[in-house]
Order: structure tokens, then C-alpha cells, then sequence
């Protein structure tokens, strides 16, 4: 179990080593008592080096109790948005915009009436709700999401989605629910994504007063998942 030094014992070690090395040291040379006197600046000294080797110990429990992915250097590619930021804040608001031509092109791929199309489809749309959650995640601290950063959180979460409803839509065992299977399962991945993004996003803004949450969801759900309240 990693433990810490208690502030009262370091601070306690550097008032005796002052002790000895200031009071104590002057009474013994005042009569000329140099014995003691050596011997007291000697006891000012070692208390002296054990307070400063209580110091580093203390710092290193400190930093072994700080968590690995936070122990990493920021890396150059790194980006920390603010929702205070103009430039952050007008990126947010593009969203619904990019959202409802993505879903323009998906739906081409839909209309289209075969399987692998109408999956392609959903995987594009898939890739785009991604990229949206991962713009969302640079408001947060890095690795806020897991050690493996964002992209991995994501990755995995997606990979999840995917596994649980195609098995879900399965109910005989594998392979039991034919080529519509995966049809449906993008489907079912997608309405997640999109309730991921709008929780997210709420939490993003909070409540900041110059931010209309209300009005950029309106416009979010106009395309796309019809159960969210517009």
C-alpha cells in the first residue's frame, strides 16, 4: 500500500535541526564548550539530511499514486478545446450541418436495397459519428476516458455495440438471423451512437449561458434518429 509523509514530521525534523544548529551550537561555543558544540552541529547536520530524504519520499509516494496514463508526455498532436474558445465553439455548432450531409450520403447507400450497400452505408455514418465523439473528447483532460485514450475508448465501445445487438437480433444462436442481420445491427449501432453524442455534448456545454443546447439539438435531430426529444 502506498502511504505518504505526514507534513508535521518533516517540518518537526527541520525545527530540531535549526534547534541544534543555532540555539544549541551558540550555548556550547558561548562556554567554550566545543565538545558539545561539534557534537550539536553534527546532530543539526544528520537531522538536516533525514528532513530532505523525508522530502524525496514523500514526492516519489506522490508520484507512484498518480495513475500511468497521466505520467505520459503530452504528445504534439495533442489538442485541449474550451468551450470558451470562439474557434471550439463554432466547431460545435457545425455539427448538426455535417450530420445532415453524412446522412444525405448514407442515405443514397440505403435507397440503394442491397445488404452490402445499405452496411457500407451504416459504416460510413458509423465513422462519422466517431470522429464527432472524439472532437467532443478534446474538451476533456487527456486520457480522461481510459489509458488508452480516446480513440481507443471509442474504438472499443463501437466493437461492443456491434457485438451485443448482432447477438441480440439472434436469438437461435449465429448465423441464425440471415444477411438482415447486419443491416439492422448498423442500425442499432447508430441510434447509440447518436444518444452518445448528445449526452456528451450536454455535458460539454453544461451550463454555459452563451451556449443555446436546446437550439443545437433541435437542429441535430432534424436528420437521423427520430426517438430523441427535439
Amino acid at each position: 500500500m502506498i502511504r505518504t509523509v505526514p507534513d508535521w514530521l518533516i517540518q518537526t525534523t527541520w525545527w530540531f535541526s535549526g534547534i541544534f544548529a543555532t540555539g544549541a551550537l551558540w550555548y556550547f561555543l558561548s562556554i567554550q564548550n566545543h565538545e558539545y558544540a561539534a557534537g550539536s552541529g553534527t546532530v543539526a547536520v544528520a537531522l538536516a539530511v533525514l528532513a530532505v530524504a523525508l522530502h524525496r519520499r514523500k514526492d516519489k509516494l506522490a508520484e507512484q499514486a498518480v495513475p500511468n496514463e497521466f505520467k505520459d508526455s503530452v504528445p504534439d498532436d495533442y489538442v485541449r478545446r474550451a468551450i470558451d474558445d470562439p474557434s471550439d465553439v463554432r466547431l460545435l455548432e457545425s455539427l448538426p450541418d455535417l450530420k445532415t450531409v453524412v446522412y444525405r450520403t448514407a442515405q443514397a447507400g440505403w435507397d440503394n436495397g442491397t445488404t452490402i450497400e445499405m452496411r457500407k452505408a451504416s459504416y460510413d455514418l458509423v465513422d462519422f459519428y466517431q470522429y464527432v465523439w472524439l472532437k467532443l473528447s478534446e474538451f476533456y483532460p487527456r486520457k480522461h476516458f481510459g489509458k488508452g485514450g480516446a480513440e481507443e475508448y471509442i474504438r472499443t465501445y463501437i466493437r461492443d455495440r456491434y457485438q451485443f445487438h448482432w447477438a441480440k437480433h439472434e436469438p437461435g444462436g449465429p448465423g441464425t438471423g440471415g444477411t438482415i442481420v447486419g443491416v439492422v445491427t448498423g442500425g442499432d449501432v447508430v441510434n447509440d451512437l447518436d444518444r452518445l453524442i448528445l449526452e456528451t455534448m450536454a455535458a460539454v456545454v453544461g451550463y454555459t449561458d452563451d451556449f443555446n443546447l436546446e437550439q443545437w439539438r433541435q437542429r441535430w435531430n432534424r436528420t437521423g434518429p427520430s426517438q430523441h426529444d427535439a
